[in-house]
């Protein structure tokens, strides 16, 4: 009795351990910006022309099947000089081929906090 015990919790265990799996490529929805994840760096370019928009330092904060959560970190150049900012990242499972990017922080661009939100898919 013991034995089954000991396997149907190793079992429930195992399911836990499939985290949500993010590598490769995922273009957005509207197909304008391409996400590449690269083991612990998201790369965001310009689908068409591959231009590099931003890059991030990824830091996993917490993890589960259905989403990640991640303190992401980007330097940049700012009149000639290096410049970090810090944002948080959390990807969602909505279906079984299409994830949820949000990203919520300070803008490089702008002055102001932003909340942007992106619905992805893997491409080959």
């Amino acid at each position: 009795m013991k034995k089954y015990v000991f396997l149907f919790m190793m079992l429930c265990c195992s399911y836990e351990m499939q985290a949500l799996e993010l590598k490769g490529n995922y273009v957005s929805q509207s197909g304008e910006l391409l996400f590449r994840f690269t083991g612990d760096s998201l790369y965001v370019d310009i689908a068409q022309s591959h231009r590099n928009v931003s890059a991030f330092k990824l830091v996993k904060q917490k993890d589960s099947k259905k989403n990640a959560t991640f303190n992401a970190y980007e330097s940049y150049m700012e009149n000639g000089r290096p410049t970090f900012r810090e944002v948080l990242i959390r990807v969602s499972r909505v279906k079984s081929k299409k994830l949820l990017l949000e990203y919520f922080g300070k803008d490089k661009d702008r002055e102001y906090n932003s909340n942007e939100r992106y619905t992805i898919k893997r491409v080959d």
